[in-house]
């Protein structure tokens, strides 16, 4: 297109687009309205005086030529002209930005030698293309720098100012220092230091060479408003595919931050596959560096994110650096993207749970038993109503632990992790530890397990108080009489949340786990729940034996406030320890499952963590730290410290401050880290001479490969910098055309410069058209 108008026009679409139009020659009004008077005069002799017989048509077509003839000869006369802002050569300079991060080692970028970049004359500013991969994002902007029209072009106009940019911006003399083993993409950066570098010295433009992966907390807009108003456009170059290529790119796991020794840990493992159809993908994963457990999944092509879940088992407690690696496909055009680090606390902690039990049954002591019988961890301290106002205590580590059953104070109850509370009455609780219960979900962030049974619930009439609030299903206060145990049987089936969910892993496999569960013999509903409160979830469905369509929840879950709480509406699972093969052992799997996973994100008293466990090296680690009272209020005027403890052993102290924003509600400080590797947090809390409480925790530095997830070119993002600067984006075999926007820049460094538009081929050929139309015409009407 751009040619087609050169050939028509003369110009470029450029010149037309920033150019004034104007004429050479002014004459004065007197002259110009003699001159359109004699027009007009000879129009109405040739086709209007007396004695022509034509027709009105004719006559009004001719005398349209006629006009159309003359206007042009007098227009070319007055010599019109466009008016352009053109750059003074050599009285500025332009900044050219060279992405030098991974991903630019990619070979996915194809320029024919003889088309955009053709060479032209000798290197400019001294350089020499460095020899990289043919076909490489970083060999084609090697190519383009060096020995090409393009740089020449750039030279001859600017003085041009060289930057290599990644995670950090240097000046370079070369394209051969161009090594594209930076390990993130740092615009913002690059154009804050191009600016502070640029200082007293005229700057035009910024040239940008670049996939646009753009992959650093730094604010890119708030600098794309600093360069707009400094006038300062951004002129970008895409390098790079912009279609998806092939890959199978592992983009993200997300893991529990902290587990207790022997629960299974599930990843989320988001996978993605580009250019493969539906194909089996095997995962593999490593602690520490050896090889722990292989898994394969059944994943959809066509580019769409989707979720697997990868389960194994620490075996030894501390910080573990676990490495998630999807098995390299045939033909992926890189398999840097395939594999994810986290890091895991494995703890050797033992979390306690308070059980409150209203009535001797089944249930209360089988599940006694399958706790003792295979739980090394958590301690389950239960009070058993034997009477009014008597409580048989297990587990308890003094005469007075509970000895009034029910803890009376929020200091007392708060020192558990747990609650369950089993068939008893609501009646049986003041309001006030009715709202401490509510509270020590909310503000003290405990784990919470109602249980069903003839007390429980609706029957308990806990309609209306502050444990209803806490519930993941919503009672209405009434009681179906006819949905008794001896009635109603239900068998427990898996929801698809339930089927990769912690609590349910009856097995290693879940192929086997499901079979499990389907093997369970049915139990007993007392009470039907059916209404399932927003952002609650259902792990485990009943489905009534004699009517398979009818299902009710039996299991739920739901986040509140700063715990978790869970409902199970059965009253009588201990008939799958009884009613099932000695050897069978899914009873205790799953109440040790259920009680581990209820405690598993109760949070202690003083907590210290950082706002991601893995960072690459230089990236600004966030670590925040959670100071409370027995209470669990928060401590606002704490003196808090994080002595960090490096991977070569060195140790820096960090003072953190209470962050009074309205997002936060703890402490905070920020560290950059500067070697790669594990590093530890120390925290030490005190309250005037008085310690608070320490805490412990760590986070991984290391080389991520960020760079290459969305590795193909990201155009839509060079499009926006170059929109919101006021400059223009060029894909990489159109950078040739990049010159003339650059050499009519207006700015200071420029000058206004008349370019003739008589001359123009069009011009000619309009003369030529409406004179032989008008002949031909005549010629017709017999009056040539």
């Amino acid at each position: 297109m751009d040619q087609l108008v050169r050939f028509f026009f003369k110009y470029s679409p450029t010149v037309f687009a920033k150019g004034t139009f104007g004429f050479a020659n002014r004459p004065s009004w007197l002259v110009s309205a003699v001159m359109a008077l004699l027009l007009v005069a000879l129009v109405y002799f040739l086709y209007f005086r007396a004695g022509y017989r034509i027709t009105t048509r004719s006559q009004a077509l001719l005398t349209g030529l006629r006009a159309g003839l003359l206007g042009l000869l007098a227009f070319l006369l007055l010599r019109p002209v466009i008016v352009v802002p053109s750059i003074i050569p050599k009285s500025s300079a332009v900044a050219v930005l060279a992405d030098d991060s991974r991903s630019m080692k990619l070979t996915d970028e194809i320029v024919p030698r003889n088309v955009s970049l053709s060479p032209a004359g000798p290197a400019p500013f001294g350089q020499k293309q460095p020899d990289q991969p043919e076909n490489s994002r970083i060999a084609a902007v090697s190519q383009a720098l060096s020995n090409s029209g393009f740089a020449n072009g750039l030279e001859q106009k600017f003085k041009v100012n060289l930057y290599s940019f990644s995670s950090k911006t240097s000046r370079i003399k070369s394209v051969s220092e161009l090594t594209a083993d930076g390990t993130a993409t740092d615009l913002a950066g690059a154009f804050s230091e191009v600016v502070k570098d640029s200082s007293g010295v005229p700057l035009s433009a910024i040239v940008v060479f670049s996939d646009g992966a753009a992959n650093t907390p730094r604010d890119l807009t708030a600098q794309l408003r600093d360069l707009r108003a400094r006038n300062l456009p951004v002129f970008t170059v895409g390098v790079g595919s912009t279609e998806k290529f092939k890959d199978a790119e592992l983009m993200r796991v997300t893991t529990p931050r902290r587990v207790l020794i022997g629960s299974a840990v599930i990843a989320d493992a988001l996978v993605r596959l580009n250019g493969y159809e539906n194909t089996k993908i095997a995962i593999a994963v490593s602690e520490d560096g050896h090889a722990i457990k292989t898994q394969q999944f059944d994943v959809k092509g066509g580019g769409e994110a989707q979720t697997v879940a990868v389960e194994f088992t620490p075996a030894a407690p501390g910080p573990h650096r676990y490495t998630f690696a999807i098995t390299p496909l045939d033909g992926e055009t890189t398999t840097e993207d395939n594999a994810q680090e986290t890091l895991i606390q494995i703890t050797n902690d033992n979390p306690k749970i308070l059980y409150i039990e209203g009535e001797p049954r089944w249930e209360y002591g089988k599940l006694r038993f399958s706790l003792a019988k295979n739980e090394k961890n958590v301690v389950l301290v239960s009070a058993l109503r034997s009477a009014d106002g008597k409580f048989y205590r297990q587990g308890v580590e003094s005469g007075n632990e509970l000895e009034s059953g029910f803890p009376k104070t929020e200091e007392e109850l708060f020192k558990y992790q747990g609650l369950i509370l089993g068939t008893i009455e609501a009646n049986y609780f003041s309001y006030d530890q009715l709202k401490m219960i509510e509270q020590f979900v909310a503000r003290r962030g405990g784990g919470f397990l109602a249980l069903g049974g003839s007390r429980s619930f609706d029957a308990g009439k806990y309609s209306g108080t502050p444990v209803a609030d806490l519930l993941p299903l919503s009672l209405n206060g009434s009681v179906d009489e006819s949905a008794t145990p001896s009635l109603i049987n239900f068998k427990a089936a898996l929801t698809s949340r339930g089927q990769t969910h912690p609590i349910t892993r009856l097995a290693e496999e879940r192929s086997q786990s499901a079979k499990e569960w389907d093997a369970l013999p049915p139990i007993s509903v007392p009470e039907v729940l059916a209404q399932i409160k927003p952002g609650a979830t259902v792990i485990l469905e009943a489905r009534e034996v004699n009517n398979k369509s009818r299902t009710v929840p039996l299991l739920a879950e739901e986040k509140y406030g700063r715990g978790r709480t869970l409902a199970l509406t059965a009253s009588d699972t201990w008939r799958w320890r009884m009613q099932m093969d000695s050897k069978n052992t899914s009873h205790e799997t799953f109440w040790r499952q259920l009680l581990r996973y209820t405690v598993s994100t109760t949070p202690n008293q003083t907590e210290v963590f950082s706002e991601r466990d893995v960072y690459a090296i230089n990236d600004p680690v966030t670590i925040r730290a959670d100071v409370d009272d027995s209470k669990y209020e928060t401590i606002k005027d704490a003196q808090v410290l994080a002595r960090i403890t490096k991977p070569s052993g060195n140790t820096i102290d960090v003072p953190l401050k209470f962050d009074f924003s309205e997002e936060g509600n703890n402490y905070r400080g920020d560290y950059t880290p500067d070697e790669m590797g594990l590093y530890k947090i120390d925290l030490s809390t005190s309250r005037g001479k008085a310690s608070v409480g320490t805490a412990q925790t760590n986070f991984l530095v290391t080389e991520l490969n960020r760079e290459f997830h969305d590795a193909a070119q990201n155009a839509e993002l060079l499009k926006r910098i170059a929109a919101e600067t006021g400059g223009k984006y060029f894909p990489l075999r159109e950078v040739s055309k990049m010159l003339e926007e650059l050499q009519y820049l207006e700015g200071t460094n420029s000058e206004r410069v008349s370019k003739d538009l008589w001359d123009m081929p069009i011009n000619l050929l309009l003369l030529v058209g409406l004179a032989s139309a008008e002949w031909f015409l005549r010629k017709k009407k017999g009056l040539a």
